[in-house]
């Protein structure tokens, strides 16, 4: 099973995302790129637009359907539901509960959760006792290896930006994490970097913006800002022993490669 996953979009309607940011472009090559490597599939973790426009979610959506393999998206906080609902094929969001845009597919070896952690109200991200309760469900009706993903991270992972107020409801989420061993990773994005740390026995990992690296220090001593970068993801695959791998790659060009002898 192979996977690429890429979050935080932030595509703008027509010009450059902040006046910086060509996300149309980067969104371009990494589409190119990914579909040469073949996946299964590809996640999208969220931050599909920037502003939550139908008109910037519909040009992702133009975008992202020249992807050969299928791709499953989650809702992040910059993101509208209605936007989604109305740019996005269902195919690509299949979600049909009442209040949130969660979702599970089965594919191949794996299932594959999708957990709506955005809120109107809640930009740093929610889990209501609903979506809880629909995850508890969800999970136990199969002990397959799972994976969850969705856009914020359950967890503080020392970003100023993100930590400050962090998701509500993790303590709900832990809960029944805690309960269902059969979770191989929480996939998720929001923090703009890739990240991961141990959390209730399950692997949570946060992937690359697309293209907007976040301007980060252990020690917060720097201003809050971003980097232009390269179109940067995840890859998430079983090796022969079937245990499941996980990747980041970067579209830079650096000299090389180069032999060690």
């Amino acid at each position: 099973m192979k996977i690429a996953q890429i979050s935080d979009l932030h595509m703008g309607a027509e010009e450059k995302t902040l006046g910086i940011v060509d996300a149309a472009g980067k969104l371009e090559k990494l589409v190119a790129h990914i579909n040469g490597l073949q996946p299964d599939l590809v996640l999208v973790s969220g931050d599909i637009a920037h502003e939550g426009s139908v008109a910037e979610t519909t040009r992702a959506a133009a975008l992202l359907a020249n992807l050969t393999a299928p791709y499953y998206l989650t809702p992040g906080n910059h993101d509208t539901r209605s936007a989604l609902q109305a740019a996005i094929p269902q195919a690509a969001l299949p979600a049909r509960e009442s209040g949130h845009l969660s979702y599970c597919i089965e594919a191949e070896t794996l299932r594959i959760i999708a957990l709506d952690s955005s809120d109107p109200d809640a930009p740093h991200g929610r889990i209501c006792p609903a979506r809880a309760a629909w995850l508890e469900t969800t999970l136990a009706a199969s002990d397959t290896p799972t994976l969850i993903f969705m856009h914020h991270p359950p967890i503080k992972f020392a970003v100023e930006e993100t930590d400050k107020p962090p998701m509500e409801g993790a303590d709900m989420l832990a809960k029944v994490v805690a309960r269902h061993p059969q979770i191989e990773r929480i996939l998720c994005g929001h923090i703009h970097l890739m990240a991961q740390a141990l959390w209730h026995g399950r692997l949570v990992m946060t992937a690359p913006s697309l293209g907007m690296r976040l301007s980060w220090h252990p020690d917060h001593i720097k201003t809050s800002g971003f980097f232009d970068t390269p179109p940067a993801f995840l890859w998430h695959m079983h090796n022969e022993d079937g245990v499941l791998l996980s990747h980041e790659f970067t579209l830079d060009q650096p000299d090389g490669p180069f032999g060690f002898s």
